[in-house]
């Protein structure tokens, strides 16, 4: 069968709510590629956290209802429209859209992926590990700096940890159980505390009672608390979510007596804002995948059809790295 003669089934956020009421269903093909335009056979498209933010209508952007669940996702180019340039049929893209088989977008919205790249590999590290390595570039995180990083088994703290390595930052990774410590042991971290433990002695006693350099913190709440109790001098705390629920509240005298720096950081900004530097940093990220310098984790696999039970993976906080769908 000739991979355009399946249905075209796509998750649909119809209204906000949970993750319970996305729908799968059928979806009209996409019209062929016009000029400019690619039609893009999918592969896999990954799950995240704040895809959860975004069906309750608490997200900071809003998106009208209805949409295709999920924004990242890796595939194989079927048609290409005219005066498209750089692309051919069977190239391996990445595109920033969600849970369906088959969709026409502009081709300056794909990028290709140099070969050697597992598809669902391509499409599991893009938003985390751009994530990681734009936050701690924004954090200005030096070699031999002592990066701590929260929620370290999650995604996009799992692609933290392997990036401030690679920048080369001494870090300690902070977990919640003793199954996500044996995972964020496989990425060489010179340290892996517990939050259920209380971790903030310890990176004092780590650090020769310095403190971390720089924080990253996709967490908040409690965590976010503790983190700045433990910073260094002159220490940097890059704000990238609160998971925890809480948005924490930094309290301005801790701040003061450490001469340090709370950074606010949104994913997709750079994207936005800065659009060729974001593209070099993907560039970079796909060079080091290639040389096998990071190692993008994935936990599960599930059919498009299973998309509610991914999500709620991510609630109950069962994931490590990253929860994928499979859209073959």
């Amino acid at each position: 069968m000739n991979a355009l003669d399946k249905p075209n089934l796509a998750a649909i956020c119809v209204r906000s709510g949970s993750h319970l009421d996305l729908v799968v269903q059928e979806v009209p093909a996409p019209k062929p590629p016009g000029p400019g335009e690619i039609q893009v056979a999918l592969n896999a498209s990954g799950l995240n956290f704040s895809d959860l933010v975004k069906f309750s209508g608490a997200y900071q952007v809003q998106t009208p209802r209805p949409f295709f669940v999920g924004g990242e996702a890796s595939g194989r180019v079927v048609a290409v429209g005219s005066s498209v340039q750089g692309l051919l049929i069977g190239d391996v893209v990445l595109v920033p859209t969600g849970c369906v088989r088959f969709q026409t977008l502009r081709a300056s919205e794909a990028t290709k992926v140099p070969d050697g790249i597992d598809l669902m590999v391509a499409a599991s590290f893009r938003q985390n590990y751009q994530t990681a390595i734009d936050g701690l570039q924004r954090a200005q995180l030096r070699p031999g700096e002592t990066l701590l990083v929260q929620g370290a088994a999650g995604g996009v703290g799992l692609a933290a940890v392997d990036i401030g390595l690679q920048m080369g930052a001494r870090v300690i990774g902070v977990v919640s159980t003793e199954a996500k410590q044996a995972v964020v042991a496989r990425y060489a971290a010179d340290a892996i505390l517990r939050t259920d433990q209380g971790f903030r002695s310890e990176v004092l006693a780590l650090t020769q009672g310095q403190g971390a350099d720089v924080v990253f913190d996709p967490v908040g709440g409690d965590v976010f608390d503790e983190s700045v109790r433990c910073i260094a001098p002159f220490g940097r705390i890059l704000v990238v979510g609160f998971a925890s629920g809480r948005p924490a509240l930094a309290k301005t005298n801790h701040l003061l007596v450490k001469d340090a720096a709370v950074i606010g950081y949104t994913p997709g900004g750079l994207k936005k804002k800065r659009p060729a530097e974001a593209e070099r940093q993907l560039q970079t990220l796909m060079r080091w995948l290639v040389a096998d310098r990071i190692k993008p984790f994935i936990s599960h696999v599930l059919p498009l059809e299973e998309i509610q039970a991914g999500y709620q993976l991510i609630v109950d906080r069962e994931v490590v790295g990253k929860v994928m769908i499979d859209l073959t």
